[in-house]
């Protein structure tokens, strides 16, 4: 029986240090398909030239996602200016790479049961920060009506205090 020809090859037989390696090799750009090959071949494995561009085909384009959803996430973050905002982001950018992840990879049954508790501490922080906006929102709403009832019967106009509410506040009503 042949040996079987395939990139997963790369990923399952190599040990972690050599898979590093040739995935540093393919990140740098300065190394051909045949470089790697023979950089594999002095480290004693046998991994053709097309084994070789399948798995950085593959590798490769994963990075890729994963460099634009770093990109987002900086995005968001420098968008964000309070805490919630930014556990939100990052909460979003890391269930987009685990998704990544479960679609790109494959994965043993052990890494994919983990990765699965992982969304579900995920979501729970989620719902949690919902539940935690959703107070900060009626707490904001409270103290803008006794505001807007203070500066009513201090005098103060309706116009006027649409603005203070628009301005201070962030509500538009």
């Amino acid at each position: 029986m042949g040996r079987v020809r395939c990139h997963g090859r790369i990923r399952d037989e190599l040990p972690q240090e050599v898979r590093e390696k040739v995935d540093r090799l393919l990140v740098e750009g300065g190394s051909t398909y045949d470089d790697i090959r023979d950089f594999l071949a002095a480290e004693g494995y046998d991994i053709s030239r097309s084994a070789i561009g399948r798995y950085g085909k593959d590798w490769l384009n994963t990075y890729q996602r994963l460099r634009i959803a770093e990109d987002k996430a900086r995005t968001l973050v420098s968008e964000v200016g309070d805490g919630l905002a930014l556990d939100e982001a990052a909460s979003r950018l890391l269930m987009q790479q685990v998704l990544e992840l479960l679609i790109s990879t494959e994965l043993t049954p052990k890494e994919r049961a983990s990765l699965m508790k992982s969304v579900a501490i995920l979501q729970s922080s989620s719902v949690q920060r919902e539940k935690l906006k959703k107070e900060l929102r009626s707490k904001v709403e409270e103290v803008a009506e006794e505001v807007t009832q203070t500066a009513r019967r201090g005098g103060m106009s309706d116009e006027l205090i649409r603005e203070m509410e628009e301005r201070v506040l962030g509500i538009i009503r």
